[in-house]
């Protein structure tokens, strides 16, 4: 069952690699706009990075985690997804107290389990998202489309037209 290893642990290790470190430079990059847009009071910025924090932190992890599963990436590197947000937040307080950047407390013991809650959403909805792109990889196996899960996985055409003009 080749289908099911590639989707259990990955068939592509930089594939994988490139979700979970992409979507930790989304989040990242999101968290400083903020940032910037609450302590410089630009209303503009600062509406909008309300509006998109969230949907990063709460509903992207789903999605994301879905499209891994339908690249075969993995569920290790799936579910990671789910844990960049809070990772990020903690990286980010925890910085900003060793600094000693003004706006950013890691003093207070409310911020643990906030980073503890924006990791339980964010792997719940990582997990519904990898179970979304399992299920349709599965379907599109079963339908006949998709992704090639062969021996060589994508790429085999290529090797298939190369050795074909050697007979």
């Amino acid at each position: 069952m080749p289908t099911t290893k590639a989707l259990l642990f990955g068939r592509r290790r930089d594939r994988a690699v490139g979700l979970v470190v992409g979507f930790a430079g989304v989040v990242t990059l999101a968290l400083v706009a903020a940032f910037v847009a609450g302590s410089t009071d630009l209303t503009a910025a600062s509406a909008l990075t309300d509006r998109l924090l969230p949907l990063l932190v709460f509903y992207a992890p789903g999605p994301v985690a879905a499209a891994g599963a339908y690249a075969r990436c993995g569920g290790p590197a799936c579910l990671a997804v789910g844990v960049v947000p809070a990772a990020v937040l903690g990286g980010f307080v925890l910085l900003g107290t060793v600094v000693g950047v003004p706006g950013v407390n890691g003093g207070t013991p409310a911020i643990g389990d906030v980073t503890v809650s924006f990791a339980a959403v964010g792997v719940t909805s990582a997990f519904v998202g990898y179970c979304a792109g399992v299920t349709a990889v599965l379907a599109a196996d079963l339908l006949g489309f998709g992704i090639d899960d062969g021996d060589g996985g994508v790429g085999d055409e290529d090797a298939d037209d190369a050795t074909a003009g050697d007979e």
